[in-house]
């Protein structure tokens, strides 16, 4: 089988990515506007509810499905024996799953009196298992995935300009929303064909899965509580607006977050590739680039959108969410510690097989979000919920760092790392005396927010670059230099 290089992978996920980036923050700012807090507040309530059904249905396939068909994408016979009995695996759980959504509608009331959204969601929870999207990242097909993604959105984003015109069309958003998802699930099983066989798998094994799964998902499980947890606590006991707040807060942590990740993902099917072949050598120079050019892309991301928060909120919903700024605040840091994590589990933990470290360091910090959440959350609501969130990511990357200590203390370049720091806080310093000292015309006009922002993520992160060529940071001098050369040919 034809397999791309890291690079070709990390570009064409890092596209994936910007297009994971580019609708939202299209459609974003428009159905926040429509829908306000209360309605937006009921869709991500019920979308958070639908993530949990998923993730219990899934019953860590999403991630040890990567591993386990990236060990033989060699071998079609024995890919395809895996894949079908992974997918059997999803389709019993998700059934199980499904019928207990049901039943429990007379029982919640938040499901009774939003039985139309339930039922949306729940074809959503039903179609996931037709994803087999950890079938395609372990055979890092993510040419096929960049592709798909792109269609379906642009499709999504037409149907939501033209069906989402009032408050009244939450439901139809959901619906759409949904449907761009479903609809590439779909075509995902039907493109499968391309891999996988049905004939001559021989006697499907499912139980030798159970407990590798068993062990990711209750990793998973626990990563989910304090990604998805807050939205529905919040839903419970603060209200709709208060969930509304929230999800403006976290979409811009959670948009950059998966730009930051866009390599990390594409990492895990290689290292667990390299580590099943013994090519140890290779895994530790993988990952002694991601632990330094993963840091050069999250720390100055952090402390920009630290800076611009207010900006940030009024591009994605405008004045009603303001109230959401001390939120985003408190959450930012969670993108430099989330893609540390990163690092410490999906390049190390899950790749050596030491998925029980994995799942201990963060089965911790979902029970601190918990604890945190059942305490904070009806005293300061949205806020409560972020200062949860903060403090559980500290506390498994805490744990994970402890377990990975040996692997990252050798290929972690401290110089580098340094230097990625001394610039992100000389270009901080220098926008703002830019900001107190020039006053730009727009800045004063909800309308061009986008523009004042562009403006001042242009000087911030010129800046940035620049002040890295001066400190002859080593990556970024390869790259300026292969830029360069790219010019020249030109």
């Amino acid at each position: 089988m034809k397999i791309n290089s890291i690079k070709m992978n990390a570009s064409l996920n890092i596209l994936y990515t910007v297009s994971n980036i580019v609708f939202p923050l299209v459609t974003f700012p428009y159905v926040s506007r429509i829908l306000s807090a209360d309605g937006l507040g009921k869709v991500s309530f019920f979308t958070a509810v639908a993530n949990y059904a998923i993730m219990l249905a899934s019953l860590g396939i999403s991630t040890y499905g990567i591993r386990a068909t990236a060990k033989v994408r060699e071998d079609k016979k024995e890919l395809s024996k895996v894949t079908v009995e992974l997918f059997c695996i999803n389709m019993i759980s998700t059934a199980i799953v499904i019928v207990a959504l049901l039943l429990s509608i007379p029982i919640v009331d938040k499901f009774a009196s939003e039985k139309v959204l339930l039922f949306i969601n729940i074809a959503l929870v039903f179609s996931s298992v037709l994803g087999l999207n950890w079938l395609y990242s372990g055979l890092e097909q993510y040419s096929y995935i960049t592709k798909r993604s792109i269609i379906f959105k642009i499709i999504s984003l037409f149907l939501i300009f033209l069906f989402v015109n009032e408050k009244a069309d939450y439901l139809i958003y959901a619906f759409i929303s949904v449907f761009s998802i479903s609809g590439s699930y779909i075509l995902n099983l039907w493109y499968s064909k391309k891999f996988i066989s049905l004939k001559n798998i021989g006697k499907l094994e499912l139980k030798k899965h159970f407990k590798p799964m068993m062990i990711l998902f209750a990793s998973i499980f626990a990563v989910n509580i304090y990604t998805n947890l807050d939205t529905v606590m919040l839903g419970f006991i603060s209200g709709d607006r208060e969930v509304g707040l929230y999800t403006v807060s976290v979409k811009v942590k959670g948009l950059l977050l998966s730009s930051v990740n866009a390599l990390s993902a594409v990492l895990l099917p290689r290292l667990s590739y390299y580590l099943s072949i013994n090519e140890t050598d290779c895994f530790n120079r993988i990952l002694k680039k991601s632990t330094t050019v993963i840091p050069m892309i999250a720390v100055p991301l952090t402390a920009f959108f630290i800076l611009e928060t207010n900006e940030s909120i009024l591009l994605l919903g405008g004045t009603e969410f303001l109230d959401a700024a001390l939120c985003m605040k408190i959450i930012m840091p969670i993108l430099l510690i989330s893609s540390f994590s990163n690092i410490t589990g999906n390049q190390v933990l899950i790749p050596l097989g030491k998925d029980s470290q994995f799942m201990i360091a963060v089965m911790t910090g979902a029970f601190i979000d918990l604890l945190l959440n059942v305490l904070l959350i009806p005293e300061f609501g949205a806020v409560g919920a972020a200062v949860s969130t903060l403090i559980a990511e500290c506390t498994q990357m805490a744990i994970q760092l402890k377990y990975t200590w040996n692997y990252i203390a050798k290929n972690i370049q401290a110089k580098s790392i340094v230097k990625i720091i001394t610039a992100t806080l000389g270009c901080c310093i220098i926008t703002v005396i830019l900001q107190n000292l020039v006053h730009i015309p727009l800045f004063e006009k909800e309308i061009n927010t986008l523009i004042n922002l562009g403006i001042y993520a242009f000087v911030y992160f010129v800046i940035y670059g620049i002040m890295l060529l001066l400190l002859k940071e080593r990556y970024t001098c390869d790259i300026f230099s292969k830029l360069l050369n790219c010019v020249r040919k030109f």
